[in-house]
């Protein structure tokens, strides 16, 4: 199975692909707009699993992956406050075949939809306040123009 996130500007991450897959080996994941030196974070209720991304894309065995992962993105570069993204969940559900039935984590997507909104809100109040900022300096500009005789 080939997963892809989308690597965002906010410090986070989306799963592209939404359908679940059914894996035997390994799972394959690209990270779509990574900078090149970065490492995957898996966490499970085991413990945590490093992956280097190589270009944009890392494997790993879903034997180490079960119940809800969480994945992160990490460019460990030395400094002390390293570049991190916190990527949606996945889900990973052992069949009795033997294969893992990975899928997104959408038990969040009530918690996300808050989130979304917020920052929409936030969004909203920001363009407000830019657009009454570019309002007054078309005034001021008018204003100013009126004093000149151009032609």
């Amino acid at each position: 199975m080939k997963m892809e996130y989308k690597v965002l500007n906010n410090g986070t991450a989306v799963i592209l692909t939404r359908q679940p897959e059914l894996v035997y080996d390994e799972l394959y994941i690209t990270f779509t707009g990574a900078p090149p030196d970065a490492t995957a974070t898996f966490e499970t209720s085991k413990g945590a699993t490093y992956r280097k991304v190589e270009g944009t894309e890392c494997s790993i065995p879903v034997k180490l992956l079960e119940g809800e992962v969480k994945v992160s993105l990490v460019v460990l570069d030395g400094s002390a406050r390293p570049k991190r993204w916190l990527c949606e969940e996945i889900k990973a559900v052992v069949q009795k075949n033997g294969g893992t039935l990975i899928s997104p984590n959408d038990m969040n997507l009530p918690q996300t939809v808050v989130e979304l909104r917020l920052e929409a809100e936030e969004l909203r109040k920001g363009y407000e306040n830019l657009f009454a900022l570019y309002q007054s300096l078309e005034k001021r500009l008018e204003d100013i123009m009126e004093g000149y005789n151009i032609t």
